[in-house]
């Protein structure tokens, strides 16, 4: 459930939290952003180039600045609706409080203080008047998270292959590559697949696992891809040896919640025109997919281990579609 379904202050954790979004600027530029190197780029004209990195997990960081302080590493996270600021990094821009929320987790929910971040900047890209909730460095494994509260009506690509990341205007002029349908098979061609709008995030309908169709969420986020235990009954159910390949976890959430689950390898995945295989992933009962309704439809948050099989994914959340280039070769 998105904000307008519940009370505008409370917060949702996905892969791992939530928020409302901010229109982009017109002519907004691009952000550039080189991850390979340890020193800034000269600028191009399109844009910024900024240093960066990749956290303990392999998930993507990028810089960014609370008011004039900064850079802090916060994770670009397409399963968080709200962008959320680590307890450490709140105390050192002195952010005054603004109240308490239920922050809502893989795992349930919890009470957690709320920050006021005037203006928070990526790049040339800003967004201004947050009201932020507030967690533990330690849980969030980084300085925060970036929601898509900053990236929703924009286009953000991440690319694995050279390892930038990009954030500009969504539209027509901002596609990436010459594209293809769905459903062609031109290994050349980067695959565009429609999505939908639901519980604030970008969804791809277009997907299933050993072909049960699933809701795919995009989580970059989260470290491993986790389907829901309606997608798990539904696969025991045709090949009742899977079950047997279960190896039994605990997944963490950015609460610092825990919950219990499975790991196994993953039969064929496809996301649009594009299947992959040997992918292992948790089955939990967790209760973000209780709060998006998705307890009796077999649904699967795709994490970042899944995402790093592409050379670069896009996310065009005002088109809304996602644009998939495949590894050369594979």
């Amino acid at each position: 459930m998105t904000l307008t379904r519940r009370h505008a202050a409370e917060t949702i954790l996905a892969g791992l939290v939530a928020g409302c979004a901010t229109a982009p600027p017109p002519r907004e530029p691009v952000l550039s952003i080189n991850l390979a190197r340890t020193q800034p780029d000269e600028a191009p004209a399109t844009g910024t180039r900024l240093e960066t990195a990749f956290d303990e997990a392999l998930r993507m960081t990028v810089p960014v600045y609370l008011n004039r302080r900064g850079p802090f590493q916060f994770v670009i996270d397409t399963g968080a609706n709200r962008t959320v600021v680590g307890e450490e990094t709140a105390a050192r821009c002195h952010l005054e409080s603004d109240g308490v929320a239920p922050v809502h987790g893989i795992a349930g929910v919890q009470p957690a203080p709320l920050v006021k971040v005037p203006r928070l900047r990526v790049g040339q890209v800003q967004s201004h008047g947050l009201s932020l909730p507030v967690l533990p460095k330690a849980s969030l494994g980084a300085d925060g998270l970036l929601g898509i509260d900053v990236l929703k009506n924009r286009r953000m690509r991440l690319g694995f292959r050279g390892n930038t990341f990009e954030i500009g205007p969504s539209g027509p002029g901002a596609t990436v590559g010459r594209g293809s349908d769905t459903r062609i098979r031109d290994p050349n061609a980067p695959i565009r697949v429609p999505a939908r709008y639901r519980s604030g995030q970008l969804v791809i309908f277009d997907a299933d696992v050993a072909g049960i169709p699933v809701r795919a969420f995009l989580d970059s986020g989260s470290q491993v891809t986790c389907g829901n235990e309606t997608l798990r009954r539904l696969l025991v159910e045709r090949a009742p040896e899977f079950a047997r390949r279960m190896v039994h976890t605990q997944l963490l959430s950015a609460t610092g919640q825990t919950a219990p689950a499975d790991l196994a390898d993953l039969p064929r995945l496809r996301l649009g025109g594009i299947g992959l295989n040997n992918i292992r992933a948790a089955f939990a009962s967790l209760h973000i997919f209780k709060l998006w309704d998705l307890d009796d439809l077999p649904a699967i948050l795709v994490g970042i281990d899944v995402l790093r099989n592409f050379d670069d994914v896009t996310l065009d959340f005002g088109r809304r579609e996602v644009i998939f280039e495949r590894r050369r070769g594979s």
